[in-house]
C-alpha cells in the first residue's frame, strides 16, 4: 500500500492507534533489506522486525551478509562453530565427494540468539572473513549457495531476515537477494537515504530476473524519520517524486531508545511499556503486516 501523504502525517495518524501483529502468509518468507547505502538503519530495522516476530511467539531466523556483523552483535550471537562464510565459502583443493550436500546446510550453522532474545531466533552470522567473498572467484555459484543451503531450513521458521551489507551490488548482496523472496527498502530522508534506495531498486531489477523464488518488491519504507525540517520535506518530497507508487503508508520514527536496546543487545520489545519503544514497536508491526499481506 503506498501514499501521497507527508511522511509527518503518516505517522501522526499512524501513532495515534495501536496495531496487532497479523500474520498468516502462505509459505515461508524470506525478507531482505536492502540499500546501497550505509547509516539508513538497515540492520536497526532487521533486529526490531526479528523483535516483533519473537515477541509474538513466531519463530524468527536473522541472516547477517555484513562482514561488520552488526546484526550478529545485536542478536547476542557472536558464540558458535559455523557462520554464513562457511556455508559461502569452498575450498579450492575440495575433493567434490568429500563435500556434504549444501541443501539444507544452513541448519549446521544455526546459533541461538542471546538469551535476552527469549527461545524463539536463531541466527546464520557474519564474520570479518565474510568480505573475503566478495572477491572469491574460485568458490563455484557462490550467489546461490545461501538459497541452496535454506532449503527445508526456511521453512522450519515464520520469517527468515536477511540484512544486506550497503554496497552497490556485489556478490553478498546477490546471494542475499537470491535467496529472498521479498525485498523491502529502507531509507532515510537525505541523500544517503535517496541514492541508497535508488541504486538498490536498480540492483533488484537485474536480481529479480534470474531469481527463483520470483522476489517481490514490499516497498520503500522512510526509515529513522526525524522531526519536520525544509531539508527533510524537501526529501520526503523526492522521494515521492522518483519512487511514485512504492512508498508505503507507514514509516518508522526516530527514538534514541533504539540505540539503547542495540548497544544493550537486548530486543526492543524489551522495554515495550515506554512510550518511545512503543512507537518503534508499531511501525515495526506495520511493516510486519505489510510483509504478510504481500505473500
Amino acid at each position: 500500500m503506498t501514499t501521497d501523504l507527508t511522511v509527518w502525517d503518516v505517522l501522526d495518524r499512524q501513532l495515534r492507534t495501536e496495531t496487532v501483529l497479523n500474520w498468516n502468509p502462505n509459505g515461508p518468507i524470506v525478507l531482505a533489506i536492502d540499500s546501497e547505502k550505509g547509516g539508513v538503519g538497515k540492520s536497526g530495522l532487521a533486529g526490531g522486525l526479528i523483535a516483533v516476530m519473537a515477541a509474538n511467539g513466531r519463530r524468527v531466523l536473522g541472516v547477517d551478509l555484513d562482514p561488520r556483523a552488526t546484526l550478529t552483535e545485536e542478536l547476542g550471537a557472536e558464540d558458535g562453530e559455523y557462520s554464513v562464510n562457511d556455508l559461502l565459502f569452498e575450498e579450492r583443493e575440495a575433493d567434490p565427494d568429500e563435500l556434504p550436500e549444501l541443501s539444507g546446510l544452513a541448519a549446521q550453522a544455526l546459533r541461538p540468539a542471546g538469551d535476552a532474545w527469549g527461545g524463539n531466533v536463531q541466527v546464520l552470522a557474519a564474520e570479518r572473513a565474510l568480505a573475503n567473498r566478495e572477491t572469491d572467484n574460485t568458490t563455484p555459484d557462490l550467489e546461490h549457495r545461501l538459497r541452496i543451503s535454506l532449503e527445508g531450513v526456511a521453512e522450519l521458521f515464520d520469517l527468515v531476515v536477511v540484512d544486506l551489507p550497503p554496497r552497490a551490488g556485489g556478490k553478498l548482496v546477490g546471494a542475499g537477494l537470491l535467496a529472498a523472496t521479498h525485498v523491502l527498502f529502507p531509507g532515510t530522508l537525505n541523500a544517503d537515504g535517496l541514492i541508497g534506495v535508488r541504486d538498490a531498486l536498480r540492483t533488484h531489477k537485474f536480481m529479480a530476473r534470474t531469481n527463483p523464488n520470483k522476489l517481490r518488491k514490499v516497498g520503500v519504507l522512510r526509515n529513522i524519520v526525524e522531526p519536520k525540517t525544509k531539508l527533510a520535506k524537501h526529501y520526503d518530497d523526492l522521494f515521492a517524486e522518483e519512487f511514485a507508487g512504492e512508498v508505503l503508508d507507514m514509516a518508522v520514527p526516530k527514538r534514541v531508545i533504539r540505540q539503547e536496546a542495540r548497544g544493550a543487545c537486548v530486543p526492543i520489545t524489551a522495554a515495550a511499556e515506554k512510550p518511545d519503544a512503543k512507537d518503534l514497536i508499531n511501525g515495526y508491526t506495520h511493516v510486519l503486516n505489510t510483509v504478510g499481506r504481500t505473500a
